[in-house]
């Protein structure tokens, strides 16, 4: 492949179609081709409902819908013919230099087959989700699943640049149409109340096993907001979420507001303006890391090796299993297990100690790197 003073603009394809929180988590691989070849045009195959998201991204020249889940509805209908023939049209009128298949599925191996390029890289037959894959690559890369998430996407291309130099993240901040810039502006002014400092607090996912209790939360908001001086914005998601996120904004009602359900690019614009954000394993997080936000998380029964934002700026609480479980990515029980005891029985001086060591170390004027890992 040419490198970084390459004459003519060079055209990748990179193919990831799910889910939200994947594809969030797979967005360095477009800083990584940015920085390599700033001229570069990248596209991005994903389904509907990411879609706006992937469109939003500034580095993404072309999103293009691939909608799977609709065809297979009914396949032979008029309407899904049509929608298909269309797509493939779309694919396959740019003849790309590489083609990156980071799904490692079979309906991305149908996609990467049909698509126009001599080199399809993508995972070997040891790392990719479903062993049909390889047969669309041609260049293939067993990636270790020990790395974080963010890392086995990116290590496919650096193995095939053969690079190694580190990645700068700097962040990014996704397009927003006018009434989303309208809506973000609303809020900033409405977050006036919180004060100077304000932390973004999203403690919801849809595994009730990854949240904390409603009174350590409150007791470990109340210490930040005593020690730290800290408003807080409280996000959600559903109405059980927002219900959740009402009783914490009741707890601290001069310095917080509770924000209307937004849409991501808008979500990922808003982590851009505070100055924390507090987060379990999920998409919230998964979003902070694509911003220059800090993030403070807590993790039980996923692990922080594989799923933490990349950096000194995320540092993150890893809960004990009490029943001696042990996992690689996740726990075996993540959606059985009765008790949740890894992240409900934290006690909530261990996570505020953390957090208070972690706060006062990242603005020291010799950060210690080793802060972002588990306590």
């Amino acid at each position: 492949m040419p490198d970084g003073r390459e004459k003519r603009q060079l055209r990748f394809l990179i193919i990831k179609t799910s889910s939200l929180g994947d594809i969030i988590q797979a967005f360095n691989v477009l800083d990584y081709l940015h920085q390599k070849f700033p001229n570069a045009q990248m596209d991005w195959v994903t389904e509907k409902a990411s879609f706006s998201m992937v469109k939003s991204h500034p580095l993404v020249q072309d999103a293009i819908l691939f909608e799977a889940k609709m065809w297979k509805k009914s396949l032979f209908s008029r309407k899904t013919l049509s929608s298909i023939r269309s797509f493939f049209r779309h694919l396959r009128r740019v003849k790309y230099d590489a083609i990156f298949d980071l799904q490692g599925n079979c309906k991305s191996g149908v996609v990467t087959f049909f698509a126009r390029a001599k080199k399809k890289v993508g995972f070997g037959l040891h790392s990719a989700r479903e062993w049909p894959n390889v047969l669309a690559t041609n260049t293939r890369f067993n990636i270790p699943k020990s790395y974080n998430i963010r890392l086995q996407y990116l290590k496919v291309l650096q193995d095939y640049f053969q690079d190694s130099a580190p990645l700068s993240l700097k962040g990014v901040r996704l397009n927003l149409m006018d009434e989303e810039k309208g809506k973000l502006q609303e809020i900033l002014d409405a977050a006036k109340v919180c004060g100077e400092k304000k932390m973004m607090v999203c403690p919801h996912s849809k595994w009730p096993n990854k949240q904390l209790e409603f009174p350590v939360l409150v007791q470990l908001l109340r210490f930040i907001q005593e020690k730290y001086q800290m408003g807080f914005l409280f996000l959600w998601g559903n109405e059980k979420e927002r219900e959740f996120s009402q009783s914490l904004k009741s707890s601290f009602s001069d310095k917080s507001i509770l924000v209307e359900k937004l849409s991501l690019p808008t979500w990922q614009n808003l982590m851009n303006d505070v100055d924390l954000v507090f987060a379990v394993d999920s998409s919230a997080l998964h979003l902070c890391g694509t911003t220059s936000t800090p993030s403070f998380s807590i993790f039980g029964p996923t692990s922080i090796e594989i799923y933490k934002p990349i950096g000194k700026d995320h540092f993150a609480v890893q809960g004990p299993c009490p029943y001696g479980k042990t996992f690689k990515k996740h726990c075996p029980l993540l959606r059985s297990c009765p008790t949740g005891a890894c992240i409900r029985k934290l006690e909530p001086q261990r996570i505020i100690r953390a957090f208070d060591s972690w706060w006062k170390g990242y603005f020291s004027p010799h950060k210690d790197e080793s802060v972002s890992k588990s306590m």
